[in-house]
């Protein structure tokens, strides 16, 4: 066993099969990143966790979706890259700004003339979305030239639905 700071801590492999079901998989994450001293992506966490319990595809799965939201959630930890977990402890305010923080996303500030320039284009944009309202306008018959469709008079059309009617 080890020592830390006057109390022993079990390492991970050292759990009993009765002790795992027992004990919370966010609190053995910690227990294993403590152990192994460095980030560990979430798979290989839930390998781990899977190997000493024995647990089958399905038993796992039960677990994960709780598991995943206590990493979230927990402020012992931190994700560093994308589905990579380490103990928040590890890290120092910089380390923070500099590794994880750029994964937020920032926005630029738009200023006056950005903004006249916008509304210039969404005025535009306005102005061609009324013009093409006017194609939508229903046609009457009597505004169809068919002189070019070679319809003689006493010509019949029938519709594609097969209900008999003509036009």
């Amino acid at each position: 066993m080890e020592r830390m700071k006057g109390c022993q801590i079990m390492k991970l492999d050292e759990f009993t099969k009765e002790m795992i079901d027992e004990q919370a998989f966010i609190d053995m994450a910690y227990i294993y990143l403590e152990e192994l001293g460095k980030e560990m992506d979430l798979y290989s966490i839930i390998d781990k966790f899977q190997e000493i319990g024995g647990y089958t595809e399905k038993e796992i799965e039960n677990r994960i979706l709780q598991f995943y939201t206590d990493l979230n959630t927990d402020g012992r930890f931190v994700s560093t890259e994308d589905g990579v977990w380490g103990l928040r402890k590890w890290f120092t305010v910089d380390d923070i700004n500099d590794k994880i923080a750029p994964t937020v996303h920032k926005f630029e500030v738009v200023d006056d003339d950005d903004l006249e320039e916008f509304e210039e284009d969404e005025e535009a944009l306005e102005e061609d979305l009324e013009e093409d309202e006017d194609i939508d306008e229903v046609i009457d018959d009597e505004d169809i030239d068919t002189a070019d469709l070679n319809i003689e008079e006493g010509d019949t059309i029938e519709d594609d639905y097969g209900d008999g009617e003509e036009y």
